[in-house]
């Protein structure tokens, strides 16, 4: 006598269904940090404020004869010896647009001395850049520029 087994294999009704449910829950809550910006603006700010700072120290240090560029820092903009957030020279101006939620602070300007040391008329040369993170940017008193 011959027996034959039928063997059936696959996923019953309720597993995919509970398949399909994880799947769902765990798009829900994991796309919204796919498509939106929120906590990256500010790092990008943060890198451009470190660059005009750099920039505006080694002016000052090329320069010994010459005035010493200043950064001017207000909420919304950092600029250097001038500048304005029309100039086509990106690399004078940090500019935060309006629709981003991110502000500079303290307002105040920073100075360079030929050796590269710097003057913050705010007391401080710690510079907070906020948005939906704190971040900061440091100014040793010898100088060195770097994210803290």
């Amino acid at each position: 006598m011959i027996k034959s087994a039928v063997v059936v294999r696959g996923f019953t009704l309720i597993e995919l269904i509970v398949i399909i449910v994880v799947i769902a829950v765990l798009a829900v809550s994991l796309a919204p940090r796919f498509f939106t910006t929120a906590g990256t603006s500010e790092y990008l700010y943060q890198d451009q404020l470190l660059n005009l700072l750099r920039r505006a120290q080694i002016q000052a240090m090329q320069c010994t004869d010459c005035s010493t560029p200043a950064v001017n820092i207000t909420a919304n903009s950092a600029l250097l010896d001038g500048a304005s957030c029309a100039d086509v020279d990106a690399g004078r101006a940090l500019c935060i647009t309006a629709n981003e939620a991110v502000s500079l602070a303290p307002a105040g300007t920073i100075g360079f001395d030929s050796m590269g040391r710097p003057s913050c008329s705010a007391g401080s040369c710690t510079l907070n850049v906020q948005g939906a993170s704190l971040l900061r940017v440091c100014i040793e008193s010898e100088g060195y520029i770097h994210p803290c």
